[in-house]
């Protein structure tokens, strides 16, 4: 073991963590110290967590809950699960950096340690709510003695779990599947490790809110896998605390042998084949030949396979409609009695949702300056520009489309909705996302940008996050004065019929407006 090679290592390595903050970084002219900007960003991350997560916890006193002590370890291993699925990804999947390390002094074994030094050292911040739990815990149950019991249970707690999930992570990736289809498989693991961290937050909102609702506090169920911890902390000395540390402690040791006897060898022989390998692109023949539009399609299916694309994009523009629902089934709200006279809302509130779902972080934003520098061979063809752009603008309104469809049938489902409140909720979701999609997608031809180096360029392109947040309050404010001035219309007067149409009419109005000022000011001029 060389200590110098692994800190060059790290250093190096670290870069590769997250591709997002690295660019971050380099945009605010720190590039010269890079590493060091880095590490005191994670290292605020890191403090922040601590009063944070702290404050929020005194309120429970665990030792008489395990219950919310189970929950928050599920909680926050979820959490932390999900980073170190990322942090694993990229370093040593996605860095690609093997083949350059075999021709310098590196040791194999130097070459694994810094790697998972830059896991542990991205995924702890994310740790640092459970040592808030552990001491917090220990001290309330067993005073001075219980931090010193505390400290103890988070070590093992987080090398059992770091273990594991590198055990896991690893044992996924060198699936025949996943090696198969590797970008699809990154974004499912991705998405289904988000989905787990929204499902977590909704239900640990909906139990905060139990709480303040009926003044006491009402345990919640045990998860099973987490109790031992908490009878460690709260029963150190008896029987069943010490046979489980001793368990663990065992399981801890057998995993360790494993990984290192098993898995760092396969993942050491995987990725020098991947990183050595003369790679032969090999075209499927198909019995009939494909047209140029859906060859282009494909073309395009092909563009949108970067996971990281993926997360970005559905964070970016699922994140705030996504948090609102917790706030919605907490309020009680039900439609499902909602009398036939107030139809002419729900196409509002589906173009609404659109303005809310497609912003500067959705596909139809980015699409064409994906194409990198296919984009002038694309030119180059005796080709139609609009056409392209045609099939290139309807593949991404498919997509978009299908997922604001997924979402406002959950909301339906959520709230209620009636069959016939859903399909003018899906009519007006549908001509939103149309208009909106078109919007971001001249935008994107606007601010063209085929020399990027990563994606998170394409993202940042004009006012940035800031732009995005204001326009989600504006379409937030505008929706609700919409919404409340057509009920109020439809309380007030005493003929609904008509209200509902005209509603529905002065929505057809600038909807058209719209489909004829993109027609001449883009396609036309093509």
């Amino acid at each position: 073991m060389n200590l110098q090679q692994i800190k060059s290592l790290f250093t190096v390595n670290l870069l590769y963590a997250n591709p997002q903050v690295t660019q971050r970084q380099r945009e605010k002219n720190k590039a010269k110290n890079l590493t060091r900007s880095l590490l005191i960003q994670y290292g605020l991350v890191s403090l922040i967590m601590l009063p944070i997560f702290g404050l929020m916890m005194l309120a429970i006193d665990f030792p008489k809950y395990s219950g919310f002590f189970t929950f928050y370890c599920a909680l926050f291993a979820l959490m932390t699960f999900s980073q170190a699925l990322s942090a694993i990804l990229n370093i040593f999947y996605e860095s690609k950096d093997f083949r350059d390390y075999l021709p310098l002094p590196f040791e194999s074994i130097n070459i694994f340690i810094a790697k998972f030094l830059v896991v542990i050292f991205v995924i702890f911040p994310y740790l640092m709510p459970l040592l808030v739990l552990f001491l917090l815990t220990g001290f309330r149950a067993n005073g001075i003695l219980g931090i010193l019991i505390g400290l103890i249970g988070f070590l093992l707690f987080a090398l059992l779990f770091l273990t594991l999930s590198v055990w896991l992570i690893t044992f996924l990736v060198q699936s025949k599947l996943f090696q198969r289809y590797k970008k699809i498989s990154q974004t499912i693991l991705l998405l289904i490790s988000m989905v787990g961290i929204f499902v977590g937050i909704m239900y640990l909102n909906n139990s905060q809110t139990t709480i303040s609702s009926t003044g006491h506090l009402v345990d919640r169920t045990t998860f099973i896998p987490f109790m031992p911890f908490w009878k460690w902390l709260v029963e150190p000395f008896s029987f069943c605390s010490f046979l489980s540390f001793v368990l663990f402690l065992a399981l801890l040791i057998v995993l360790y042998y494993v990984f290192k006897l098993r898995i760092v060898p396969k993942m050491f022989q995987i990725l020098l084949e991947e990183n050595t390998k003369t790679r032969v692109i090999q075209k499927r023949k198909s019995n009939k030949t494909r047209s140029f539009a859906s060859q282009l399609r494909i073309y395009n299916l092909g563009l949108i396979k970067n996971p990281t694309l993926w997360i970005q994009v559905l964070t970016g523009s699922f994140i705030f409609p996504l948090a609102m629902i917790p706030g919605l089934l907490s309020s009680g709200l039900n439609l499902s009695q909602l009398d036939l006279k107030y139809f002419a809302i729900f196409p509002i509130i589906g173009i609404s949702l659109a303005l809310l779902t497609i912003n500067n972080s959705s596909l139809s934003s980015m699409i064409i300056s994906l194409d990198r520098e296919n984009f002038n061979y694309f030119k180059s063809l005796p080709m139609n520009l609009s056409f392209y752009f045609r099939v290139k603008f309807h593949f991404v309104f498919i997509i978009q489309l299908i997922l604001d469809i997924i979402l406002s049938l959950i909301i339906a489902i959520l709230l209620k909705v009636p069959l016939l409140f859903l399909i003018g909720l899906l009519i007006g979701n549908a001509v939103g996302v149309y208009l909106t999609s078109l919007h971001y997608f001249v935008r994107d031809w606007h601010l063209l940008n085929l020399n990027w180096t990563t994606i998170t360029q394409l993202f940042t392109r004009g006012a940035g996050g800031f732009r995005v947040f204001i326009i989600f309050f504006v379409t937030i404010l505008g929706a609700g004065s919409l919404i409340g001035g057509a009920v109020a219309l439809i309380m007030f007067i005493p003929a609904p019929l008509i209200v509902n149409l005209s509603i529905l009419v002065l929505l057809v109005i600038p909807v058209t407006l719209a489909f004829r000022f993109y027609q001449k000011s883009f396609w036309k001029k093509l």
